[in-house]
């Protein structure tokens, strides 16, 4: 639980890493520059589906000497290989390098290395692949189509995995229901864009036999362990490394087969090998996200109670399965919390993977969450207009109050604050509520307010990848803890932090424990020299990483006051920490330095109390709660619509969220407004579109739009505080919740701006144009 009288965790603290990314000296994967580096540059498919009959390198013979090619001839067997131990899921492997075929544009077919990065480039355009077309898979209809043939030879069909979840007697919620509303809601895909790019570096160190990579990535000891179990390599010979990460919202919390190939490089030439993803690769082949397909059915009483709910969920995730999440991670995430924050006693899901000739699907702030959440908030708001009902009310008419709640699948919700979020929402949007319905006699301008509210699950426990059989085994997150013998702190955490603040708040949860100033203390991560953990993503670094560091330094905490009470003659129950010193509660003027202490316990021993070891260490590991923990929010956006030309100008948006115990809330918000921003650019703008032969046309920013500061309102952040006794801080997770509320919430404001049913995404001013034409019955 919370500690007793924190003086560091809960405030608002500036972000201690800020001055070292703010004024340039960070230090991100290019700037990285080992001597004798070779560059390497991808050769990637630019056809959709084919058999690669010839991979033709004479050019390069010719025109670059000395340049190196590889392709798959080369690497061979070497594959990435993400399943999930299920009958129904379908095998296949993702090579390296291209061997037989090519399955999306953008997949690697051969990698080049010169000694500069522009010769690579030109080398690689004089390598020229031969191709035999096969048909294409480019939308869900094909992938079901059984007239059209396997993306993989032995398969039955073009579908990853098709399973059902379900609870709870539907056909008796469908037989009592008074009202049956039937919906189907898409989203499109789109990609996460971070700032950075990927980018790996590899070095083969001949004489030691040891292997080190650096990768803008998410997860370095996953990467280390695929690297070592597919090269056949000691994981204790590798080390892998994330410097300072310009952004990866998920999108790098994947291992890359790019990240196997250069280690192999590494070690084939014996030189280091570098690579820089470009924006175009970025766009191409890095990993999508999204692109969900829901068809839900309602069953609902005459006084408005949701009895049952049945859903029918398709997911394209692409040419192939991602490590270590898997196609089925996305369908599988959106049926598994589709019963969100709503107390029923009845479901049913069929969920389904389909694949297709584009980018493979992973991981992506949020996770099925927000298609799951725009489905069902839609749906909420469209029962609640077919029955005649406020929206607002109806779902507090359905939402859950007692906790601990066990959910039609079984799953335990520990406390939250559900109701009281929707209750303060209400109250913060009644001023907005009246101009909605004051603008309704306005041909030209309409206001329009709308609410989503959902939880999100963090943090997730070793049970819970067990359940889904997928190949990550643990959740898990450990810390090593030092303190050195002039007081400073210094902290090893198996995360890794690419903009979550986690140098601070980890630093003031330890300082907590210890009695120094965070600026004291010195927070390492993004390193497998670190304990071993499962890496940054789902929402876990404030629960389980700073759970782990306070189990840590509250063991060193404890040894400290035993040591502080022998040299000042107290007993340690007396002795309290804090201010850098160590002093006797009952007279704050005794006391002394932690340095004193600190020194007193691996310098000067002598001092040390009779039989006690020297040293100030400890690690700890804190595992996910069996269920998780959940987080809960209510989103709501305010909009305003020129109803002749479609454009729309988001004047409010509102978020009431509960994280549990708030470590840093100065962190929190900011987590929260960018995710925020994330999830708008899903609603209105992002969208990656294929045409019918598999070809990519959003390849740039030109084509493939962002959100931009002028177009985003002040996002106002209120917080509700609802401790979990399920994590040793009382936190719960909330970097991707931010992210999971606005496609819904914006959804339903345009919905009740223009009484028209918003049934997909993206909101861009020609789709709202059609919509308002449509209402008016034009």
């Amino acid at each position: 639980m919370k500690p007793e009288n924190p003086r560091h965790l809960g405030a608002r603290i500036q972000r201690l890493e800020d001055p070292r990314l703010l004024s340039g000296r960070a230090r991100y994967i290019d700037d990285i520059r080992p001597n004798n580096c070779l560059h390497l540059k991808f050769v990637r498919s630019q056809v959709a589906h084919a058999k690669l009959l010839e991979v033709d390198t004479s050019m390069v013979e010719d025109m670059f000497p000395g340049t190196i090619v590889f392709t798959g001839k080369d690497t061979g067997a070497l594959s990435m290989k993400a399943h999930q131990d299920y009958p129904e899921m379908q095998y296949a492997e993702q090579p390296l390098l291209a061997t037989d075929r090519v399955r999306f544009v953008g997949e690697p077919i051969a990698a080049v290395l010169a000694e500069d990065a522009y010769q690579a480039e030109d080398a690689a355009e004089m390598v020229f692949p031969d191709f035999d077309f096969l048909p294409v898979i480019a939308t869900m209809e094909q992938a079901q189509d059984p007239a059209l043939p396997p993306l993989f030879d032995g398969w039955k069909s073009n579908v990853w995995v098709e399973r059902q979840m379900a609870g709870g007697d539907l056909a008796a919620a469908r037989a009592g229901a008074a009202h049956v509303i039937r919906r189907t809601y898409r989203n499109q895909r789109q990609t996460g864009v971070p700032m950075e790019g990927r980018g790996v570096i590899a070095e083969y160190d001949q004489s030691m036999r040891v292997l080190t990579v650096w990768s803008s990535t998410q997860m370095p000891h996953l990467v280390r362990t695929y690297i070592a179990e597919e090269l056949g390599l000691p994981e204790s010979r590798i080390r892998v490394i994330a410097p300072d990460v310009g952004g990866g919202f998920g999108v790098k919390g994947q291992v890359f087969g790019e990240e196997v190939l250069l280690a192999w490089c590494a070690m084939k030439t014996g030189r280091p090998v570098k690579w820089i993803e470009d924006r175009r690769e970025n766009l191409l082949a890095s990993i999508h996200a999204r692109d969900h397909l829901h068809t839900l059915e309602a069953y609902v009483s005459a006084e408005g109670r949701l009895l049952g709910l049945w859903a029918d969920i398709t997911v394209d995730v692409g040419a192939y399965s991602t490590y270590p999440f898997t196609a089925a991670g996305d369908p599988g995430m959106a049926a598994k919390v589709m019963p969100g924050p709503y107390d029923f006693q009845a479901y049913e899901a069929t969920f389904r993977g389909l694949a297709s000739n584009k980018c493979p699907l992973g991981t992506y702030r949020g996770v099925a969450r927000p298609s799951a959440v725009f489905s069902q908030e839609r749906l909420m708001d469209d029962i609640a207009r077919e029955i005649g009902m406020d929206p607002i009310e109806f779902r507090l008419k359905n939402i859950i109050r007692e906790f601990p709640y066990r959910n039609v699948l079984g799953f335990t919700y520990d406390p939250g604050s559900y109701e009281e979020s929707l209750l303060r929402m209400r109250d913060l949007l009644q001023d907005d509520i009246a101009a909605a319905k004051a603008s309704r006699t306005d041909p030209k301008t309409r206001i329009g307010v709308g609410v989503a509210c959902f939880i999100e699950q963090t943090a997730h426990g070793t049970p819970d990848f067990t359940r889904r059989r997928v190949p990550i085994e643990t959740g898990y997150v450990a810390a090593r803890i030092e303190m050195m013998p002039d007081g400073e702190v210094l902290i090893d955490l198996g995360l890794q932090s690419h903009g979550q603040g986690m140098e601070t708040t980890m630093a003031q949860v330890a300082a907590d424990a210890l009695g120094v100033t965070p600026d004291r203390v010195f927070v390492r991560h993004g390193d497998t020299s670190a304990p071993y953990s499962v890496g940054t993503w789902g929402s876990r670094g404030g629960p389980l990483g700073g759970g782990a560091v306070h189990v840590a330094a509250t063991e060193i905490g404890t040894k400290l006051k035993l040591i502080a009470a022998n040299l000042l003659q107290a007993s340690p129950e007396h002795v309290e920490l804090a201010d850098n010193r160590a002093f006797l509660r009952d007279r704050p003027e005794t006391g002394v330095d932690i340095g004193y202490v600190a020194r007193s316990a691996l310098r000067n021993i002598d001092r040390l109390p009779e039989g006690m070891s020297p040293g100030l260490a400890a690690e700890a590991s804190v595992d996910g709660p069996k269920d998780g923990t959940y987080s809960n929010a209510v989103h709501a956006a305010v909009v305003e619509i020129d109803v002749p030309t479609g454009k729309m100008k988001i004047r409010r948006f509102v978020v009431v969220e509960d994280c549990g115990t708030i470590i840093n809330p100065l962190v929190v918000d900011g987590q929260v407004r960018g995710g925020v921003v994330q999830g708008i650019g899903s609603a209105l703008c992002e969208h990656f579109v294929y045409d019918e032969e598999g070809q990519p046309l959003t390849t740039s920013f030109a084509d493939y739009l962002m959100p931009q500061a002028p177009e985003m309102p002040m996002i106002e952040v209120h917080h509700i505080e609802t401790p979990t006794p399920l994590t040793p801080l009382g936190a719960k997770g909330l970097g991707e919740g931010g992210a999971i509320g606005p496609p819904a919430a914006l959804a339903n404001a345009v919905t009740n701006a223009l009484d028209f049913e918003v049934r997909e995404t993206p909101l861009t001013a020609s789709a709202i144009w059609h919509m308002a034409q449509d209402a008016k019955g034009v």
